[in-house]
């Protein structure tokens, strides 16, 4: 028999009846099904188009995420598909023949009609909401673009590609300047140095700071450890809840843990927590249901929780990630006869990402300290995660990322006693009922 909360009647099959991880499992009431053909050639932004594009999207995150961290030793990952999804559709919108087909089919969206006009749509809904993105197109001097890609550059991705000084101390400034702006403030620094002899650069940067749905107490936050494998610990600021609504399960055939918390802007924070210390990202998402999501995270229930407070950014240039997924011509001898008749390539791609998760509630003065009960269902996030923000409605992957060390700069201590046998009694925890 399989415990309440744990999972594993999941089928890999079902995945092609089901939608994807949007939580409306079926088409809205009133929406009509229309079919294919009709469907494809208006351009209304449907149910069914936001399913298709998120699944790409989703498809296009994971290959993301494998390519970066095999070339990325570093600790942590933060990725936005979205945004970096949105800067080469931009490009996508400006290439021609091989070069576009090449493009839509590494972001999976070779099958999404009225591609351009759908994300646009996307794009002005999410900047309502809590997310800053930041993405343009700088061109070397005297290149001449054309007026039709400028049109449909500001109308559909909301920035005008600009034209580079030649000056390069003056375009790091407006650069970094513009960045700053876009972002709030939040990304001050977007460039440390121009990369030499720029003929075009694609900039993207997302700054995301998401309002949990239920606050945690500040007053409970407080010094706690972060397994990063059966030895070693570092220490950081653990938010804690007693009674915090969550919904979670354990899928047994992958011996994980899956959580979803809530941001009040209908936007999900998914972690995913292997039970064992040796696991491969890749692997993991690789068989991970996203698509099944809905039907597999039960009632909310109190929960007791903790979580680490994160803020983190990642930086990188994209170009040899890129490539290895499939795009080295982007870098050589592209096709970008819409936006400029002249010879063009890309000479840089780079991405940057910030991520914030506190407790966003009132700081309390009056210390107090919380027990942590095992009576009631307990998730803590104490040791190395995945994670995916996504959008509730549609699905769409915001965020993906691993997160192996919250506190990168602390010295790692070998565990107490007392320690180990926290991290390794994981399924000792009540499942939820």
């Amino acid at each position: 028999t399989t415990l309440l909360g744990k999972r594993n009647d999941w089928n890999p099959e079902d995945e092609a009846t089901a939608g994807a991880v949007g939580c409306r499992e079926q088409q809205p009431p009133g929406e009509i099904a229309s079919s294919e053909e009709a469907e494809d050639n208006s351009c209304e932004m449907t149910w069914k188009k936001r399913q298709r594009l998120a699944d790409g999207l989703m498809k296009f995150s994971i290959n993301l995420l494998r390519e970066v961290q095999l070339e990325s030793n570093r600790t942590n990952v933060i990725l936005s598909p979205l945004s970096i999804a949105l800067a080469l559709s931009h490009l996508a919108l400006g290439a021609a023949n091989r070069t576009e087909k090449h493009l839509l089919e590494v972001l999976h969206l070779e099958s999404v009609p009225c591609l351009h006009q759908t994300l646009g749509t996307i794009r002005r809904q999410l900047t309502a909401s809590s997310l800053s993105f930041a993405s343009r197109l700088y061109l070397q001097k005297g290149f001449e673009v054309k007026e039709k890609f400028l049109e449909d550059s500001e109308r559909i991705y909301g920035a005008k590609p600009m034209t580079l000084s030649g000056i390069s101390e003056d375009d790091l400034v407006a650069i970094n300047k513009w960045v700053k702006e876009a972002t709030n403030g939040q990304i001050p620094t977007f460039l440390q140095q121009l990369p030499g002899d720029t003929v075009m650069l694609l900039l993207n940067a997302i700054h995301f700071h998401g309002f949990w749905r239920t606050k945690f107490d500040a007053s409970f936050t407080g010094p706690d450890v972060f397994h990063l494998d059966n030895e070693f610990v570092v220490p950081v600021e653990m938010m804690k809840a007693q009674k915090y609504p969550l919904s979670w399960f354990t899928l047994e055939s992958q011996d994980i843990q899956v959580a979803k918390f809530p941001f009040k802007s209908n936007m999900s924070f998914v972690v995913i927590v292997p039970n064992q210390f040796t696991w491969n990202t890749s692997h993991v998402l690789e068989n991970f249901p996203y698509k099944q999501l809905c039907r597999l995270f039960p009632k909310e229930i109190p929960t007791t929780v903790k979580i680490p407070k994160i803020k983190l950014d990642y930086q990188l240039e994209l170009n040899k990630v890129l490539s290895q997924m499939g795009l080295q011509e982007l870098f050589t001898s592209p096709n970008l006869q819409k936006i400029t008749d002249e010879p063009l390539f890309v000479s840089s791609i780079q991405h940057q990402s910030t991520l914030e998760l506190k407790e966003d509630g009132v700081e309390a003065s009056a210390a107090t300290s919380v027990a942590m009960s095992r009576s009631v269902s307990a998730f803590s996030l104490d040791r190395p995660f995945i994670f995916i923000i996504f959008e509730d409605e549609t699905g769409l992957p915001l965020f993906i990322g691993s997160i192996q060390n919250p506190n990168p700069n602390a010295a790692p201590q070998l565990k107490d006693p007392l320690d180990s046998r926290e991290a390794t009694n994981v399924n000792e925890y009540p499942m939820p009922k």
